[in-house]
C-alpha cells in the first residue's frame, strides 16, 4: 500500500508549528514560483524551506510591488538575487535564497503571521560550482589551491 501523504504533504506536516508559524530567523530556502498576483499589482514569491533545515518544506510567501509606489521593492529584489529586471521567471526558479522571517501580526485579523523581511541569493549553488568548474578539491576535500 502507497502512503497517504505525498513528499510535500509530508515535508509540510513535518514543518508544521501551532498556527503554521516559523520561529524569527533566517532560513535556507529555494524560489519555487514567481508571479503576477491576480490584480497585476505585484509579484508573490512562493519561498520553500530546504530539506535537512529546521521548518524543510514550510513555504513563505512575499510580494513586491509593480505599481508606481511599491516598484522600487521588485527593483531592489531583482537587484538581490542578481537577475536582470528583463528576466522570466525561469531564471529565479530553483535559486537558493536565504530568508530572513519575522513574526508580527496581520493588520486586518490582528492574529500572528509570518513576515518575509529579507531575501537575498544563497551562496550554496555558487560555491559548489565553482569547486566543481575549478576541480580545485578533491574526494576528500583536500584544497589543490596554493593559499
Amino acid at each position: 500500500m502507497g502512503t497517504i501523504l505525498n513528499d510535500n504533504e509530508q515535508a509540510a506536516a513535518a514543518a508544521a508549528t501551532e498556527n503554521g508559524l516559523q520561529p524569527a530567523g533566517t532560513y535556507k530556502c529555494r524560489i519555487v514560483g514567481v508571479e503576477k498576483w491576480k490584480s497585476g499589482s505585484s509579484l508573490v514569491w512562493k519561498l520553500r524551506v530546504e530539506k535537512d533545515e529546521d521548518g524543510a518544506g514550510h513555504e513563505f510567501y512575499d510580494w513586491t510591488g509593480l505599481s508606481e509606489r511599491g516598484i522600487w521593492k521588485t527593483k531592489e529584489r531583482f537587484a538581490a538575487l542578481a537577475v536582470p529586471l528583463d528576466a522570466g521567471e525561469e531564471a529565479f526558479l530553483g535559486m537558493p535564497v536565504d530568508v530572513t522571517v519575522e513574526v508580527g501580526l496581520n493588520d486586518q485579523t490582528g492574529e500572528p503571521k509570518n513576515k518575509v523581511v529579507g531575501v537575498v541569493r544563497g551562496e550554496r549553488d555558487v560555491v559548489a560550482e565553482a569547486k566543481e568548474k575549478l576541480g580545485a578539491v578533491d574526494e576528500d576535500g583536500d584544497s589543490d589551491i596554493p593559499f
